[in-house]
């Protein structure tokens, strides 16, 4: 695909999403910095994940819960204190914002749903419960959120860099397949740190995990994905190439193949 096609679906990738955001926020505030945060468990975040978590994620957050055994990918295993989307480095624990936003705004392409039909603060009251599941929170605290520079300006050479970065120096395709379908050759080989199967992400869909913007992308390359196969990119790519890699992988979203067009 030559560049400029691809530039032209970045102009229009970018157009859905900032009327996709100001949907997004109408809905659901994904920040929990003006929503009190709970330090202690309370008898609201226990009814409020009673009724609502541990029907998938089990009572103990084991992921073990009535409903796991037919859905997939498999409820998240809190014991672990292994979080995939995050602000924070890989390997870091989530700060409760990450978590915050998690919950808000769900995991597209998956059984998480957004669960904005809770108010703010029952949102906020689970986060203290899904922390006391693992021992992690009480040896050690979040890194500081990764810095974000300064996005680059999509170009036709930033998408050629992107591509390129994509093609031949990450191999991207093995996974995630030349057009980005998540069908590369080696997609069904992948497995995460638990054992359960993981689909590598269908980028064409639009509907990105952890956030549609171009900065929850090119975080998604920084931090990586605690507990899959999805490394991080941080030692590997410059702040620039992440940038590009993130245009890239915008650019092979296809809006007229996406369902709620």
């Amino acid at each position: 695909m030559k560049p400029k096609v691809l530039l032209s679906r970045v102009g229009l990738w970018s157009a859905m999403s900032v009327t996709s955001a100001a949907l997004m926020i109408t809905l659901a505030p994904l920040t929990a910095r003006a929503v009190s945060i709970p330090t202690e468990v309370t008898e609201e975040g226990k009814k409020t994940y009673s009724n609502y978590c541990a029907p998938c994620h089990g009572d103990e957050g084991k992921g073990d819960g009535s409903l796991a055994r037919s859905l997939l990918p498999k409820p998240r295993d809190f014991t672990r204190g292994a979080y995939k989307f995050r602000t924070t480095p890989s390997g870091s624990l989530p700060t409760d914002q990450d978590i915050y936003k998690t919950i808000s705004y769900g995991v597209p392409n998956s059984t998480m749903i957004p669960w904005d039909i809770l108010t703010e603060q029952q949102r906020a009251s689970v986060i203290p419960v899904l922390k006391s599941f693992s021992e992690a929170f009480e040896v050690r605290k979040p890194d500081a959120a990764v810095g974000v520079g300064l996005e680059t300006r999509p170009s036709e050479k930033t998408l050629a860099e992107g591509k390129k970065i994509y093609e031949e120096k990450l191999e991207c395709w093995k996974c995630h397949g030349v057009e980005g379908r998540g069908d590369g050759p080696s997609a069904s080989e992948q497995e995460d740190d638990f054992g359960f199967p993981i689909k590598p992400f269908d980028f064409t869909t639009g509907k990105f995990k952890g956030g549609n913007s171009s900065t929850d992308v090119y975080l998604r390359f920084t931090t990586g994905l605690n507990g899959t196969p999805m490394p991080s990119f941080a030692k590997e790519l410059t702040d620039e190439q992440r940038w590009s890699l993130t245009h890239y992988v915008l650019s092979l979203i296809k809006p007229e193949e996406c369902p709620h067009k």
